[in-house]
């Protein structure tokens, strides 16, 4: 069964850049007094009421108070690119489990592991942060990928490491989904339906002890589907995607108020997004963002590796402001420091991979010489 790509790998790469760039101005903002919280795992009413008050009081800083309260929403772009483009690849083949699971995770470890090391050398080297026993656990437990299933334990040692568990945990199911695609696209929609009806009667219960299914698969399983569905039946959805996004943005206003409709704000946000960026694809950039966009979508998932260890002292700095203009500045600092971070990061690991290619390709000529 094959699959005609509506999203090119310059759309993919141009909708990392946003998303990424929603994530770190989100995860940099929301420490940034004033605080306001974020509907992001689990539902607060308080955190919206402070929103829409800020919005009211200080309309000036519209900017800051949308990165801080909604811009994690930019982090359902990645998963729903990750269910796409995983499809577009293996649409047509027949995958071999194993080394599907080996291949993902050969790709995601040696950033992790730089990202680890460097979040050890920037945190217990150069600011001097103790470092005991319990760090050790805590490093073993984020480096094992079980964090996310260890209540209270989801954001140790870096808040934006949970992704990484989540995100295996889907990479696990995608050859089943994908098959399950492949047989009927209701039945992988029941699955999304079944993924949403668990959130509805369990997340407030487990929220609770701080074990949210946002932590993990379960929460994320409906973006990730529709982006297995998209990649199939884009035709079809993009057809009456005007009538999906005017529900949507319905969606999105209600789930300020009611818990129920905020565990559908994900997908709300995404199908919204969809009609945007096909609307805006159809222009002509300046060439200069055209670039620095591709660049930034090229290093998203460096940037994303390295950024949340980045952020101190930087938030201390801005938080000792008064200045909302100095808070941008701050964050411009944190921003450029990420992206060079990030680089490094990329260049370290094409270091490894060409040492691991060496090593191989000269096993392999040890092997076959006579």
């Amino acid at each position: 069964m094959k699959t005609n790509s509506i999203l090119s790998i310059k759309d993919t790469t141009v909708i990392k850049a946003i998303g990424i760039l929603l994530i770190i101005c989100h995860n940099f903002l929301h420490w940034i007094a004033p605080m306001l919280g974020e509907n992001e795992f689990s539902y607060n009413k308080e955190f919206s009421n402070n929103f829409i008050n800020s919005l009211k009081s200080n309309p000036l800083n519209f900017l800051q108070d949308i990165l801080a309260f909604a811009g994690h929403y930019g982090l359902q772009l990645f998963i729903f690119i990750s269910g796409y483009g995983l499809t577009v690849r293996y649409a047509s083949t027949i995958i071999n489990y194993k080394s599907f699971v080996r291949t993902r995770i050969t790709k995601l470890y040696p950033v992790f592991t730089i990202a680890l090391l460097g979040l050890f050398v920037y945190k217990f080297i150069i600011f001097r942060v103790e470092f005991n026993s319990d760090v050790i656990v805590d490093f073993i437990l984020r480096y094992s990928l079980l964090a996310n299933l260890v209540p209270k334990q989801v954001f140790v040692l870096n808040g934006p490491f949970w992704f990484y568990s989540m995100i295996v945990q889907l990479y696990l199911l995608f050859p089943l989904l994908l098959n399950i695609q492949k047989k009927k696209t209701v039945f992988l929609a029941a699955i999304a339906f079944l993924a949403l009806v668990t959130v509805f009667v369990y997340n407030k219960q487990l929220s609770s002890i701080n074990f949210s299914l946002f932590y993990n698969f379960v929460g994320h399983l409906p973006v990730f589907i529709f982006g297995i569905i998209y990649a199939f039946k884009y035709k079809i959805i993009n057809k009456h995607l005007k009538w999906f996004s005017v529900i949507s943005v319905l969606v999105l206003i209600l789930s300020m108020y009611n818990m129920y409709f905020w565990y559908l704000s994900n997908l709300a946000f995404l199908i919204l997004f969809l009609l945007v960026y096909l609307y805006f694809k159809k222009f002509q950039f300046p060439k200069p963002l055209t670039r620095f966009v591709l660049f930034t979508g090229g290093l998203s998932y460096y940037i994303f590796a390295v950024h949340g260890f980045l952020r101190a002292p930087w938030i201390g700095f801005a938080n000792k402001s008064d200045s909302h203009i100095n808070h941008y500045l701050y964050l411009l600092v944190f921003i450029i420091v990420t992206y060079l971070v990030a680089i490094i990061t990329r260049e370290i690991e094409r270091c490894y991979f060409s040492i691991v290619t060496k090593y191989k390709l000269r096993k392999s000529n040890t092997n076959n010489s006579p």
